[in-house]
């Protein structure tokens, strides 16, 4: 069972919460504060607290100045907010996750599936993939060699960038082609590959080449670099507290 908390000021909220929770069997409502300071107050590392779900924008207390007292008191954190200017604090607090209200049941379930898999490490698109499959590449028509069909391997491609009615490819060998696509249609070629993110509405990349990231700006191996999108602050903390290194030490 995974012992979850709720600390949301607004009822309606705490209220939608329950009822994804509700859904899901093996999560289990140990605690509800709607005052941030009845948390802190009484808030037990002895509970043996799995998850927390926390409000950013809270009366008296954020939910931000609360995490600092109360994350070493659970396994996961988990920021529940409707608003997106906070994605980056949030990640700064040690959040796990951060979740955009109103979220969807399924966006939920994804996140409590990636802390706590249900089913063996073993992937399911690793089961089911062909040895022979011919998935590793693309081919594009290329604006700068009179529309030539070019090639290209998925694991060449730094970056797509969108250029007005075109989309720029950044490749590894400082090559870069331009097809007349949209940032929609790289994302219907992408599908669910894995380790391409888009973090700006301009750029989808690939984030074996991010050279660092200083903020929320991202700098990628051949120079190219870009400010995260306000809109996409969700998938860009996520992506960090999945991939960044951090010590399983309580703080004390």
């Amino acid at each position: 069972m995974i012992n979850c908390v709720i600390i949301d000021d607004e009822q309606f909220s705490v209220e939608a919460i329950k009822k994804y929770i509700a859904l899901v069997p093996r999560l289990n409502i140990v605690d509800i504060y709607t005052d941030p300071q009845t948390a802190l107050e009484k808030v037990s590392g002895d509970n043996k607290i799995d998850i927390i779900f926390m409000d950013i924008d809270m009366p008296n207390m954020s939910g931000l100045e609360l995490a600092r007292a109360l994350r070493s008191k659970t396994h996961k954190l988990i920021f529940t907010t409707a608003h997106s200017k906070y994605a980056f604090d949030a990640f700064e607090a040690e959040g796990d996750a951060y979740l955009l209200k109103p979220f969807t049941f399924g966006k939920f379930t994804t996140t409590i599936n990636r802390f706590f898999p249900s089913e063996p490490a073993v992937k399911q698109s690793e089961i089911n993939r062909e040895p022979n499959r011919e998935d590793n590449y693309f081919l594009v028509k290329n604006k700068e060699e009179d529309l030539r069909i070019v090639k290209v391997m998925y694991n060449d491609v730094i970056a797509f960038e969108s250029s007005h009615n075109y989309i720029k490819i950044h490749l590894t060998s400082n090559k870069m082609l331009t097809a007349y696509l949209t940032i929609k249609d790289v994302m219907e070629l992408l599908g669910a590959r894995e380790g391409f993110q888009q973090f700006h509405r301009a750029f989808i990349i690939s984030t074996a080449y991010v050279d660092y990231i200083d903020g929320n700006t991202i700098k990628m191996c051949n120079k190219l670099t870009f400010t995260v999108g306000e809109s996409y602050r969700e998938p860009f903390v996520n992506y960090l507290s999945n991939k960044l290194f951090k010590t399983s030490r309580k703080r004390s």
